[in-house]
């Protein structure tokens, strides 16, 4: 049984103090009525609606033309596209108008509504690839914030990973916090930080690696990079979790691409989620990017 202020934390991915700051507002919602008590202890089974959108932030983010977007659906609510490896998603420290949120406004000719991160509902890591839906107006981003809230979004992945894993399906269950004395990277803990759930099952073995699909249930910063760490598979190319260079060093040593390999080789491959204006379920695939593609041929040929 949990506080509702920690339950929307933990579910939102946001601050505790954000939370309580949701809630005050009146943007925490239980069957259409909204709950002003922090300390209200969560029921198994309820349902809460929570508001993302701030109306009164004032956002001001310039169009980027010169980024091409790779739209595979668009309509007056949403749109879903194929982010490609290398972009951030929003703008942030170290960038300079040339995220993924800056040519959406380019392609929209507007900033669609009044929100610190319109149309964002959820984010890749800037060298993950794959779809994303984004929002095109405040209806939209609420409901899919909604549908994220309560785990209603689906979220298949393929990575390519170091070595052949003792089972070829499972589920890592671990808490997820930032690391002491470095925020930008995650860790695994036993006790404090977020639940992360994570689903795996293996397509195939490639060499001295596997090619596994990851499912979401929770939606954490790094969440599959850092899991599949954990349990001893770190992902092809990633440069923060899991050693890499040693490994590429000692099991593709005869493989200048594979070495060379620096993104990890994590794409969002599968979306599915219900439409916001139709409640209709649609779903999204993507193919694998080139690079990708190539990088499994590589250690199929080894």
């Amino acid at each position: 049984m949990k506080r509702l202020d920690t339950y929307i934390a933990e579910e939102c991915n946001i601050s505790r103090s954000k939370a309580q700051r949701l809630i005050q507002d009146k943007q925490v919602k239980l069957l259409g009525v909204p709950v002003i008590n922090n300390d209200r202890i969560v029921k198994l089974g309820e349902e809460y609606m929570v508001h993302l959108a701030q109306p009164d932030v004032f956002t001001s983010i310039e169009p980027n033309y010169d980024i091409k977007l790779d739209i595979i659906y668009e309509d007056e609510d949403i749109i879903v596209l194929n982010k490609q490896s290398g972009l951030t998603v929003h703008p942030g420290a170290g960038t300079n108008n040339d995220t993924l949120l800056n040519a959406v406004v380019a392609h929209l000719g507007k900033i669609p509504y009044s929100h610190v991160r319109p149309g964002i509902v959820h984010r890749l890591d800037k060298d993950t690839s794959g779809l994303m839906v984004i929002a095109k107006n405040e209806e939209a981003h609420s409901f899919l914030s909604e549908l994220l809230l309560n785990r209603k979004v689906k979220r298949e992945y393929l990575a390519v990973v170091w070595g052949i894993l003792p089972s070829n399906q499972g589920t890592i269950k671990t808490n997820i916090v930032p690391k002491r004395g470095n925020k930008e990277m995650m860790c695994v803990t036993k006790t404090t930080g977020k639940l992360a759930v994570t689903h795996y099952s293996v397509q195939k073995v490639i060499g001295p690696a596997s090619l596994v699909k990851c499912t979401l249930e929770t939606g954490r910063t790094h969440q599959i990079r850092v899991h599949m760490s954990h349990i001893g598979h770190s992902i092809v190319g990633d440069q923060v979790y899991g050693k890499n260079s040693s490994k590429s060093a000692k099991y593709a040593k005869n493989s200048d691409f594979i070495r060379n390999f620096n993104r990890q080789a994590l794409h969002a491959y599968r979306l599915g989620l219900y439409h916001p204006k139709s409640k209709g379920y649609v779903e999204f695939k993507s193919d694998l990017p080139k690079g990708m593609k190539t990088l499994v041929g590589e250690f199929e040929n080894m």
